[in-house]
């Protein structure tokens, strides 16, 4: 498995991703590598660093995550917090109440969150799919002369 060591691969990559609503968690899991690790490392990033979260204030943020930047995903905020602690991203203590932004993540982890980090995310998605949708829109166009002849 390629581990992603680019900025510009792993934008690209969340471009891709963003172009593909419904993806499970578990399906890019099971998946590429790669992309799992940069979904997650995105929904990672929407945290500050330093801060300590409560649940409740965890839940929050990932429900804002998955319904901006994260939409392409068909998760929930629980599933999506507990893989972000599986993936070691999240730390939470002993009795589950606080959460932090993991100093220490994996080293697959840590190049995809310095190659996203200060990246918007929710505008590289959007640029995305607007250019998807002009090619599309392109294509049908070019189809339709043709078909006219």
């Amino acid at each position: 498995m390629a581990i992603l060591d680019d900025r510009q691969r792993c934008i690209s990559l969340w471009r891709h991703l963003a172009l593909a609503p419904g993806r499970a968690l578990g399906t890019l899991q099971r998946g590429t590598r790669d992309e799992y690790v940069v979904v997650t490392a995105a929904a990672a990033l929407a945290f500050d660093n330093g801060r300590a979260y409560a649940e409740s204030d965890v839940n929050l943020v990932l429900e804002r995550w998955l319904t901006g930047p994260g939409a392409m995903l068909t998760t929930d905020r629980v599933e999506l917090r507990r893989a972000l602690v599986d993936c070691r991203l999240l730390e939470r203590d002993a009795y589950g109440r606080c959460y932090r932004r993991a100093s220490d993540a994996p080293r697959a982890w840590r190049v995809a969150l310095a190659a996203l980090d200060g990246v918007d995310l929710a505008a590289e998605a959007e640029h995305a799919r607007a250019a998807d949708a002009r090619t599309r829109a392109e294509r049908k166009e070019r189809w339709m002369q043709a078909a006219a002849g």
